[in-house]
Parts: C-alpha cells; structure tokens; sequence
C-alpha cells in the first residue's frame, strides 16, 4: 500500500530532536511539531520519494538487521502515529 505525506511540512534538526515542522497552511491544521527518532526520519524521508509500506519494511530490515515481522510492526505503528497525527493523506 502506498501512503503520501501532506505537502507543507519540513524536517528540521532542533537541538537534539529531529521534528517534522508545519508550515503554510498547515500550521492552522496541525498544532505543533512531530517529533521524529532517528529511523522515523529515514522512513519520512523514504515517504516523501513515494515509498510503499513494503519499501519501508525493507529499509528497516537492511539497515537496522532486524527480521521482517519486527520491521512490519515497526512500520505500521509509525504510519498510524502520522495518520493520527494528520500528516499522511
């Protein structure tokens, strides 16, 4: 399955953090700033290219060594949060 990230964000390091940061017309949708781990951002990044959900499974799975069902768990609680959060369409 395909997912989209909303247009109107930029992903900023601030301080220690890395956060998904609204801008234009959806700073009046989203209220705040989605912080992001280390491989959140990865799979962001990966989003913004048109990534499936079985890209970001293999992106986990080569970079951080870890067996397939742990990377899908991984996957579809980061695409939930970003869904709960407003950022996917």
């Amino acid at each position: 399955m395909f997912y989209k990230l909303k247009d109107g964000f930029i992903v900023r390091k601030i301080g220690k953090q890395i956060m998904a940061v609204p801008v234009g017309q959806q700073t009046s949708q989203i209220h705040g700033m989605i912080a992001l781990s280390e491989s959140a951002e990865i799979l962001w990044k990966a989003l913004e290219k048109g990534a499936d959900e079985e890209s970001l499974v293999d992106i986990l799975t080569e970079i951080y060594e870890i067996d397939r069902v742990q990377a899908s768990e991984d996957v579809k609680k980061f695409l939930s949060g970003l869904k709960e959060q407003g950022a996917l369409l």
